[in-house]
């Protein structure tokens, strides 16, 4: 959950948004792959992908134009760098994400994007809601 939001809450849904209502993956599980970088699966149903066990992970996509880079759902893959995220504590219970040097930022016109802050502040953290254990895939 956005800090800065005053309702809605995160969500994968072919793109990482928000949203005010059950739509799209909202339960997110940071698995740790050393320090504080994490790939961050995604659990649950979507518009784009039918509820399964299997996870989503949040991906960095460059849309190679003006675009700002953002947040998509992929197969999960621990070595491509654009799915290892960065979690840093900025207070209480409040944290940064980021992959690379691009944080993850709102933007009024766009969104969840992914912006490099260069001198300009930190405008976007986060808060996570802990809903205990993940559950393990069949099989799995």
């Amino acid at each position: 959950m956005r800090v800065q939001a005053s309702e809605s809450g995160v969500s994968l849904d072919g793109r990482l948004g928000e949203a005010d209502d059950d739509s799209g993956r909202q339960l997110f599980v940071p698995t740790p792959l050393g320090g504080d970088t994490y790939l961050i699966k995604a659990y649950g149903k979507s518009n784009n992908h039918p509820a399964s066990d299997e996870p989503t992970c949040w991906q960095v996509l460059n849309p190679g134009t003006s675009a700002p880079l953002t947040v998509e759902g992929a197969v999960c893959d621990q070595a491509k760098p654009a799915q290892r995220f960065t979690i840093t504590a900025k207070g209480k219970g409040v944290y940064a994400i980021s992959n690379s040097s691009a944080y993850l930022q709102f933007s009024s016109t766009r969104g969840l994007i992914m912006e490099e802050l260069g001198d300009a502040p930190l405008r976007t953290t986060f808060r996570f809601v802990d809903n205990g254990p993940a559950r393990r895939p069949a099989g799995g």
